[in-house]
């Protein structure tokens, strides 16, 4: 993977990257993009440790919070599309004689599903026991003293309070971190092995990344950054080591799915951003169809990114218009930045923001109707003052973010148009003739075109099939249609 610098408008000597930073006050960051099947770009700035005045590298490690989310729906489909589970199989079918039955307690009737605890939409709630419970979890000094996640979520449970449970399993959709707790749990107990060390040999190994739950498998604990908040000063909140592993737990007692909560599943996962772009290959589909995942076959990629609930006004908790749109393990989004799509175009987003000890973070694919497609993830560790509510549910340092992604997105994307149509290759394109607002062949009369010109921008774009020649510029154009070359056809458009 390649690392360079962002390359739009600077000012005063910055970069925007350097600016956007500046003026928001962090500590350190790390951000990377790339083409859907390219290399990656990636910039970084700041501090990993403030302490030691270590800088943020490109293989600087961050607690990545709820992007390992998506990590740990990567790990379920792998055992879904082995037939182990089916998503709406009921989950004490994995969990019988380890856990008693998991129920919500007034629907005892209805059956919880992987596709529930994939879509946030169980009943489930991260109640007011749900902290004493993690508590107690983390401080637990051997497998046998561990409690079982049913202590949290049974009415009988030492832990358990009624806002753990509210509407009816499959009724209406609630972020909770509790989710992905149990569902780590079901993966353990179908894999019969502990969910940091399945998750480790499982995804992040065949992947060939420094990632994992347990920071004790990555390759240099100095690497890792703190996460800070600033209080007068920064203060650490998470992953403050000073170049020393903490001692590790003797967990050799512990029975596996019983409570995978122990290994933070809902937002321990510690990656890189450049390696996170690797993880959400994971999740791609391509234009035609296939996936670039070495992990999953692709209709179980196609599975995980389906829609599974949408808002509609009604039906849950949208986190202040953030969440509109959920998948199996993805928050589905529109990107939205006045940089990108280009105008009269749509883009679509699959992957998952995070939140958590000061961090904010975000691992997406994109694909727009003009046929840009690419992939972007974003750690931003600490700022000064607090991050502030921006639009479209986003903090203001996001929207911003978001803004100089979609610059490069314009032109990471003509520039490949334009290599992709450009130099001798175009000459195996068939040439046709055509002046301004004289009738189109019917062979070009097509919905959802899109006219790229010499240097690979879009020119023109229909939704609708035109019947007439666009009046555009004398020069030479390359028809798309959804992204994709239409027949091979390039176009000379003379002056009428």
């Amino acid at each position: 993977m390649t690392a360079a610098s962002l390359n739009v408008f600077p000012l005063s000597g910055q970069t925007p990257m350097q600016e956007w930073a500046q003026n928001h006050g962090l500590v350190g960051y790390s951000v990377a993009a790339a083409l859907e099947d390219g290399t990656a770009t990636t910039w970084v700035g700041g501090q990993r440790d403030v302490a030691r005045n270590l800088p943020v590298q490109t293989s600087t490690v961050f607690r990545v919070a709820s992007i390992s989310k998506a990590a740990v729906a990567l790990g379920f489909f792998q055992l879904w599309a082995d037939g182990e589970l089916g998503l709406d199989d009921d989950i004490n079918n994995a969990l019988e004689g380890l856990l008693p039955p998991i129920q919500h307690p007034d629907h005892p009737d209805l059956p919880l599903t992987p596709r529930m605890l994939l879509s946030h939409t169980s009943g489930l709630r991260d109640g007011s026991g749900y902290g004493d419970f993690l508590t107690a979890t983390y401080q637990a000094n051997n497998g046998v003293d561990l409690p079982h996640i049913s202590e949290l979520l049974m009415p009988a449970g030492a832990y358990h309070t009624p806002d753990m449970w509210s509407t009816a399993p499959g009724e209406s959709f609630a972020y909770a971190n509790v989710n992905f707790g149990l569902l780590g749990t079901v993966l353990e107990a179908l894999a019969g092995v502990r969910f940091d060390v399945w998750m480790t040999s499982h995804v992040f190994e065949p992947l060939g990344l420094n990632a994992s739950f347990s920071v004790h498998d990555l390759e240099d604990i100095d690497d890792v950054a703190v996460l800070y908040r600033y209080v007068d000063g920064w203060v650490a909140q998470a992953d403050h080591y000073e170049g020393s592993l903490p001692p590790l737990i003797n967990l050799d007692q512990y029975v596996p799915g019983t409570n995978a909560l122990r290994f933070a599943p809902q937002g321990g996962l510690r990656c890189s951003a450049v390696e996170l772009l690797d993880l959400i290959s994971e999740w791609t589909m391509r234009a035609d169809g296939s996936s670039p995942s070495a992990l999953l076959p692709a209709p179980a990629v196609a599975e995980m990114r389906s829609e599974a609930w949408a808002f509609d006004g009604s039906n849950g908790d949208s986190y202040g218009g953030l969440f509109e749109r959920w998948c199996l393990g993805l928050h589905l989004d529109d990107f939205q930045a006045n940089s990108f799509p280009v105008a009269g175009n749509q883009a679509k987003s699959w992957g998952h923001p995070g939140e958590a000890y000061g961090l904010i973070s975000g691992a997406y694919h994109v694909t727009s109707h003009d046929g840009c497609r690419f992939r972007f993830a974003y750690l931003i560790n600490g700022m000064n003052p607090a991050p502030s509510l921006g639009s479209d549910g986003w903090y203001t340092v996001e929207n911003e973010l978001h803004e100089l992604i979609g610059q490069w997105a314009n032109s990471s994307c003509s520039t490949s148009m334009h290599n992709e149509f450009a130099g001798s290759e175009v000459n195996s394109y068939v040439s046709v003739a055509l002046s301004p607002g004289a009738p189109l062949p019917p062979f070009m009369q097509l919905p959802n075109v899109t006219w790229i010109d010499g240097s690979g921008k879009p020119a023109r774009e229909f939704s609708l099939p035109a019947l007439e020649v666009p009046f555009l510029p004398t020069g030479k154009y390359v028809l798309t249609q959804n992204g994709m070359p239409r027949g091979s056809v390039f176009v000379l458009s003379p002056t009428p």
